[in-house]
């Protein structure tokens, strides 16, 4: 097995950071696209690439060029880029993933998938239409819209021009501009998670926690119903993160279920297209 590291330039020219974890004789590839405050590094991710890697299948990780996560791979130090990050862009960068996994010897005849935490769930759902050799999406714990903003928030949000997050987990305050607003409301239906579910030509895996504490596990209800060809995957009792922590310490049993699941529809799909 190889593990690479690599950096490509977005389409602005900021870097995007990613990691290739590639078996011997691999017969499919992943990409897995994180969420809202998230990373390549972050909790399962890893984990979650050497468990495909098992199965030879191979998947490239990365970081979206505005996420806050600079040359240091586990540490929001570029705030500065978290401030003006949007949909669009996220879309964009999962876009330069493909054309980078298309320039790639090793990566570019394999049957493809996203594979989506959260809001990357949502972004791998809109980001679908780009993808060179697609054979499925799946989803876990995913958002079904990107507007998650009640306008009493977006009045105060465009009054002060910024919100403020806190990073539980680091305590670090980030700061949102209105850039992610004004791209919404530029690209309602472009960004419209559930339209774009009911558009997928591939299926559709989405897997979700019962118990799920950030997102309810009606939005993925909500997506599969649109979807032509969807399966919910619900495992009751479990989290958003299905029982994970950063750092990655003991494995629970949700998170083997979650990626179980993953890996049995990722090689049923694999195979020849009929």
């Amino acid at each position: 097995m190889k593990v690479e590291e690599f950096s490509i330039p977005s389409s602005e020219g900021l870097p995007i950071r990613g990691t290739a974890t590639v078996p011997r004789d691999a017969c499919s590839l992943v990409v897995v696209v994180h969420g809202f405050k998230g990373f390549r590094q972050w909790g399962f991710f890893p984990w979650v690439c050497e468990r495909l890697a098992q199965s030879k299948i191979a998947s490239v990780r990365f970081d979206m060029s505005r996420n806050g996560i600079g040359s240091n791979a586990e540490l929001f130090d570029r705030l500065d880029l978290f401030e003006h990050d949007t949909y669009s862009q996220q879309i964009e960068d999962l876009c330069s993933i493909d054309s980078f996994i298309n320039g790639t010897d090793a990566l570019r005849d394999l049957p493809r998938f996203a594979l989506g935490h959260s809001r990357g769930g949502a972004i791998a759902i809109l980001g679908a239409k780009h993808l060179s050799r697609l054979r499925g999406i799946v989803t876990w714990a995913s958002i079904s819209r990107v507007d998650r903003w009640d306008e009493e928030l977006k009045k105060q949000w465009r009054r002060d021009g910024f919100q403020e997050v806190v990073n539980q987990r680091t305590g670090q305050r980030m700061r949102m501009s209105v850039a992610i607003l004004d791209d919404y409301e530029r690209n309602p239906a472009r960004l419209d998670v559930l339209d774009a579910a009911e558009a997928l030509e591939v299926p559709l895996l989405s897997v979700h926690g019962g118990a799920d504490e950030s997102v309810s596990a009606e939005e993925s209800r909500q997506i599969v119903r649109r979807a032509r060809n969807g399966t919910l995957v619900m495992i009751e009792g479990s989290g958003h993160t299905f029982g994970a922590i950063h750092p990655l310490i003991d494995v629970p049993f949700p998170l083997r279920l979650a990626a179980a699941v993953t890996e049995a529809f990722v090689t049923s799909q694999s195979g020849p297209r009929r």
